[in-house]
């Protein structure tokens, strides 16, 4: 390998051809500890995206773990918006990787020359796919709203890449707009993003929100889930006391501690959705003494 020409795909930082590329580096400084795709010995920190966004707070927990070392951080990343930054991180794009890629300056060898070419080609091929996917602020990514794309993405497996790029993405925003400090997450399950909004009661007890595919769900999480959800439906509380599902159910259930009801949404705005899920949690938050009242004895 190439070390300086390959170094210089991340950084401009002069380098030497005496430096180390280490996989999975784990880092620690003090109390902060972190685990970095790349790194470039006491140069460069990269991370590598293809599939979502990073968070925030992830990045500023590998920029912690470096301490106060004089190391350059790159976040590399097959999709990008410009509405994005973060702080302290310099971007670079599978494209502009493939744009800085010039193979004869890797090797005089012309068959590793045309491997490095194919590289080159299959990078920009990505970036060009990337491009063609809108990232827009609105959720409109489930599989109901979208079945056309949904098949032309699963048939090259890129569909459950796509559903955490916009999952992540959603939840950035939906971060900058948090109003009640509730906790959030997304999974994908069964090839679906399923996005949480969480708030911890007593007791091991949670309740939220949970958005898959276009159930918009109420749940509530406890040993005695069951029983917390009834006692909610009966003092008309968060949960729907005109609520039927499968088999005529007030709620329906995910294991022994998983209850929940839904309805369904459509296509709609960041601002919007956020306005909704923040108005539920408000809602939680005047009634929050009567909800934590109906928490079943253990």
């Amino acid at each position: 390998m190439n070390k300086t020409e390959t170094a210089k795909l991340f950084s401009d930082k002069s380098v030497t051809s005496d430096i180390t590329f280490k996989r999975e580096h784990n880092q620690t400084s003090g109390e902060f500890k972190a685990t970095v795709d790349l790194y470039v010995s006491d140069k460069i920190a990269i991370e590598n995206k293809v599939k979502d966004f990073p968070t925030e707070g992830q990045l500023e927990r590998i920029k912690n773990s470096f301490g106060k070392s004089d190391i350059e951080f790159v976040l590399t990343t097959l999709f990008w918006t410009d509405e994005l930054s973060f702080n302290g991180w310099t971007v670079k794009t599978y494209k502009n990787i493939s744009d800085a890629i010039e193979p004869v300056k890797f090797t005089n060898d012309t068959y590793y020359q045309s491997l490095i070419s194919d590289y080159k080609q299959f990078s920009l091929n990505l970036s060009e796919l990337a491009e063609q996917l809108e990232i827009m602020n609105e959720y409109d990514f489930a599989i109901s709203l979208n079945k056309v794309l949904y098949g032309k993405l699963n048939e090259i497996k890129l569909w459950e890449g796509y559903q955490k790029l916009r999952a992540s993405h959603l939840l950035i925003h939906f971060n900058n707009s948090n109003k009640h400090n509730v906790t959030t997450a997304y999974g994908i399950n069964n090839q679906k993003a399923t996005i949480d909004f969480v708030l911890d009661l007593n007791d091991g007890y949670k309740i939220g929100i949970q958005i898959e595919d276009i159930q918009y769900r109420k749940f509530v999480i406890g040993r005695k889930a069951g029983k917390f959800a009834e006692n909610l439906i009966g003092s008309n509380l968060f949960l729907n006391n005109a609520f039927w599902g499968r088999g005529k159910k007030s709620y329906l259930n995910y294991g022994d501690t998983f209850k929940y009801q839904y309805e369904k949404i459509e296509k709609i705005t960041f601002t919007d959705l956020f306005e909704k899920i923040n108005n539920d949690f408000q809602n939680i938050h005047n009634e929050i003494d009567n909800i934590k009242g109906q928490i079943p004895s253990s």
